[in-house]
């Protein structure tokens, strides 16, 4: 069975202290860095860090260059 946590910051050692209190073997810790990646350049998008282009734009963006460079061939 997999269960997420969202466990706040001011909470974590506490948390792991817990989980050391269970025998070895039954829980198994996983740090996904893909999803910090992800939630960090969410957060940077709400805070206006980071543009955000839309789908449709970037595509098109795309194929303009894809055009231009292979319009004579």
């Amino acid at each position: 069975m997999q269960v997420t946590l969202e466990i706040k910051d001011d909470f974590f050692d506490k948390f792991m202290y817990l989980l050391e209190a269970l025998p070895f073997g039954v829980v198994k810790i996983k740090n996904d860095p893909l999803v910090k990646e992800l939630q960090k350049r969410i957060e940077d998008i709400d805070k206006g860090k980071e543009t955000l282009t839309p789908y449709l734009d970037g595509m098109n963006e795309m194929l303009q260059r894809v055009k231009s460079k292979y319009a004579d061939s």
